[in-house]
Formats: structure tokens, sequence, C-alpha cells
């Protein structure tokens, strides 16, 4: 039986489970558990780059990251994907990481890090702090720590008032919580605390009835493969192109040469791309025969130079809106 599609849809909120090889522990070793003081890293390079790592994917596809663990031979995380599709983000942050491991000698480059597909559901908004619980009370079922808050490579100790290292979505989460009666720092304390229901934790484990991809009801089932089937519409190619072209005051082809221009130009339209989920940067490297590695580092570099141009709206006039955009609009980012 042919394994089901992904599903995703701008704005979904998804758990996502990612698995080194078996016998590999690609993030860090649990002896090192042992001899860190409380809430350090030191020790854990690899954690620290994947942590890094996945702060930038998610600046750079629109990702909402909202709560994050990682473990010696696993990662997991919740984040809301309101620019990029999933599959972009995990094909740049899983890839990125790649690379990393083999580029500093952690593993041989014959040997893939990762133990297949990446495993993800999509979650019913009402599920995301059932799913961030998951997560911060993972490395405690696995005998890594005694309390979610003590334990130093997830992002349990910033729900209880510990600053973040990288950007963190928290808010919608507190929100959630609140109109459930968990108010404040001690009612996100109580609500992680609580023991997972058997029908939760069988709601996370098998999937819905109708579609084992989603976490919810069934009229959120509908909802989400209604949205999944007909998604709305990004802006096209000759839109961010003429839009990147004008916010620079230049001609369209000036964005395809190799001046200076031209690459600034290519990398606010992957910006502006992966934004508006239009493309990946694979897909837009196409456009301007560059790899996407490429337009990943033009981002990164002209961001910090002029990142006043990465603010704007491409489009005057559209209805086309930035995840970034969507995210001010709706959330409180840390």
């Amino acid at each position: 039986m042919p394994r089901l599609r992904r599903l995703d849809f701008r704005g979904a909120h998804h758990i996502v489970r990612v698995r080194g090889r078996d016998g590999e522990r690609i993030f860090f070793d649990e002896s090192i558990l042992m001899r860190i003081p409380r809430h350090s890293r030191d020790g854990a390079p690899c954690v620290q780059r994947f942590e890094q790592l996945l702060g930038e994917a998610c600046t750079e596809c629109g990702v909402l990251l909202q709560a994050y663990g990682v473990e010696p031979n696993v990662a997991i995380f919740v984040l809301q994907t309101l620019g990029a599709p999933l599959e972009a983000f995990m094909l740049r942050l899983s890839g990125q990481y790649s690379r990393y491991l083999h580029r500093d000698g952690f593993l041989p480059k014959s040997i893939n890090p990762f133990a297949g597909r990446y495993v993800s559901k999509v979650l019913a908004p009402e599920y995301v702090p059932h799913a961030v619980r998951r997560v911060h009370r993972s490395p405690l079922q696995a005998g890594l720590c005694r309390r979610p808050a003590e334990y130093p490579f997830s992002s349990a100790p910033t729900y209880v008032g510990w600053p973040p290292r990288i950007a963190l979505d928290i808010r919608g989460v507190q929100t959630a919580l609140e109109k459930r009666g968990f108010s404040g720092l001690r009612g996100i304390r109580d609500f992680m605390e609580l023991d997972e229901t058997a029908y939760v934790a069988s709601l996370f484990e098998r999937g819905a009835a109708l579609d084992t991809r989603i976490v919810g009801s069934k009229l959120f089932v509908m909802e989400a493969r209604g949205r999944a089937a007909h998604p709305l519409p990004g802006p096209t190619r000759e839109q961010l192109i003429a839009g990147v072209a004008r916010l620079l005051s230049k001609s369209p082809h000036e964005l395809y040469g190799s001046t200076r221009t031209g690459v600034l130009g290519r990398s606010l339209v992957a910006w502006y791309g992966l934004h508006g989920g239009t493309a990946s940067l694979k897909e837009i490297g196409t456009w301007f025969c560059v790899s996407g590695a490429t337009l990943g580092h033009g981002i990164r570099y002209h961001r910090r130079a002029a990142p006043e141009l990465f603010k704007r709206r491409v489009l005057p006039g559209s209805d086309h809106q930035t995840g970034t955009e969507l995210a001010d609009a709706n959330h409180e980012v840390f």
C-alpha cells in the first residue's frame, strides 16, 4: 500500500521528529549530561550547531518555532509554516546539518546521518500545547533528565522563564493555556507537569481516525484536507522579480547579472519567494542558474548588511503577505 503524501498548507502547525541512523549519536553522547552544569551546553558542539541551523532555517523559510528538544539520536520540534512548505524547511535544515557533520569529521561522508524520512503530523491549534508538552517530556521519558525544565537541550527552560537560545514563539501557547485557566509561568508549569490522557496519547501516536497524518477532530481533518488541496496562491516568479527590481530601482534583467546588485536582488527574490510560499531555494535557484545553497548564503549575508530591505512589501497594493508579516500580525516572537 503506497504511503500517504505529507499534508501541509500555509499556516499549518506541525509536530516533527527526525531520527539518526541506528547505532549513531548524531547530536551528542548522553554521557556528557553527567559532566555539564545544569542548563549548560558545554561539550555538545553538535547541539549548538543544530540549534543555530534550526533558527536560521526558521528565519529564512518563514517558520515559527514553538518548541524543540534534542536527544542523542532524535530531534523533535513543534512549528508553524507561514512561508515555505515544511518539505523545503526540512530539506534546508537536514541538508545543512548533514554537511556540518561531514565537514567537521563527526561522520564519514559516505554515511547519511538520518534514518529515512522525518515523521510529521499536522496539529489542530488546540493540540499545540499538548505537542509542546510531549516534546519537553520526551527527554524525561528517555531517562535523560529528572525534570524537563532542567534539560539543557530543549526549549523547556524558556517556557518557565529562562532566556531563549534561538527565536521562539511561545505567546501562542501561553494564550491557549490562559484560555484553559493555566495563567502565567505557574500555569505553564502546572500544565506541563500534567500526565497525558490515554485519548491524547493515542491521537498523537496513531493520528485521527479519518487521517493518520492529522492530530485533531473530524471537523479539523476535513478543514485541513481542504486547505491542503486548495492552497492560497503565492506571488508568481514574474511578480517577485518585478517587485524586487522596483524595490532596488533597477530593471528586472539586472537581477540576473553577476554584479553586487544582481546578487542582492536574487537574495531578496529568494527571501520573499520562500516567505510567500512560492518556491523552495532550490527551485528559485533554477530561475537564476545558481544553487539553493548560494541563495541561502546570500540571504544570510545581505540580511546582516541591509536588514531593512528584507522587511518590505515587494508587491505594493497586493494581498500577498510574507510569513514574517503574518507572524507579526498574530504572534509575539521572542
